[in-house]
């Protein structure tokens, strides 16, 4: 990728070094995208104009796809591209630098508050595990929508409340959504599992999670009766063991950290046949 025309990213390089990731919006990448919004636009235009004044000029769920959906993708499309323009992304060590239009952001690692994901589909969450088998990274992978780009993408918080938003028009958006999650999960997944081994309750927006199970909505599901996690359709499902319905539906988007619930629920349910919960890993007491 070309980047040698933006002196902020010079600069950041040349004062903090290489980064152990780099991603930015190519200069083709960026272009192709421009031409598919324009496209779907123009597309959209010609389809409507034919339809309404030389065609039948009736109305389906079809003609709706084809005369409304379609343009309203590309100018979509538009719009995000954008708000993305000159974006870079630089991850480090220490944390993660975004460079966008001479504005300059940092998000230490250990400063992260919270991550959020607006991600269509995701089976189960991937695991690293050390030798005793607890997780020492866990993400959860994305999905790059071609067209619908707004229904995908990556938010990291700082504890003081400056967010920053990344999404797939970025040249390996799951590669970043990955490393972000990774990162985090190492920063923050020890003082979680310490909270809840001592009996205290973490809290995923209004999902809750305590020694004895989950809690939504004045609702209890004890571990040893959750079956599994998925995501589907941008939902956050938890299922219920013997129950066809979901015991819990939410939107993913709006659950900050889902990747150390999924950890977090993984662990709970492996250690519920146990008589106790066990001591935390020596990490978490550090």
């Amino acid at each position: 990728m070309d980047y040698a025309d933006d002196d902020h990213l010079t600069r950041s390089l040349t004062e903090l070094g290489d980064p152990d990731a780099l991603f930015g919006i190519s200069r083709g990448r960026f272009l192709a995208k421009l031409g598919l919004g324009l496209g779907l636009m123009l597309f959209g235009v010609v389809a409507n104009y034919f339809w309404w004044f030389r065609g039948p000029a009736g109305f389906g769920h079809l003609e709706l796809l084809v005369l409304i959906v379609v343009p309203l993708s590309g100018g979509a499309m538009l719009v995000h591209m954008y708000r993305e323009r000159g974006l870079h992304v630089l991850v480090y060590p220490a944390g993660l630098l975004r460079l966008r239009r001479g504005e300059v952001d940092s998000f230490p690692w250990r400063e992260v508050d919270h991550v959020l994901l607006n991600v269509n589909r995701a089976g189960d969450a991937e695991f690293v595990r050390g030798a005793d088998g607890e997780p020492l990274a866990c993400w959860l992978p994305v999905d790059v929508p071609t067209f619908q780009l707004w229904k995908a993408g990556l938010t990291v918080a700082r504890g003081d409340g400056v967010a920053a938003h990344f999404g797939p028009a970025l040249t390996d958006y799951a590669a970043l959504a990955e490393e972000v999650q990774r990162r985090t999960f190492e920063a923050l997944w020890p003082e979680v599992w310490a909270n809840f081994a001592a009996g205290r309750t973490i809290e995923f927006g209004d999902i809750e999670a305590t020694r004895r199970g989950l809690q939504y909505n004045g609702k209890a599901l004890p571990w040893a009766d959750v079956k599994e996690l998925a995501v589907a359709q941008g939902k956050l499902s938890v299922k219920q063991g013997g129950k066809w319905l979901p015991w819990v539906l939410v939107d993913v988007k709006e659950v900050p950290n889902p990747h150390l619930l999924f950890a977090l629920v993984s662990e709970a349910r492996r250690l519920a046949l146990a008589p106790q919960l066990g001591e935390p890993p020596a990490r978490a007491a550090e």
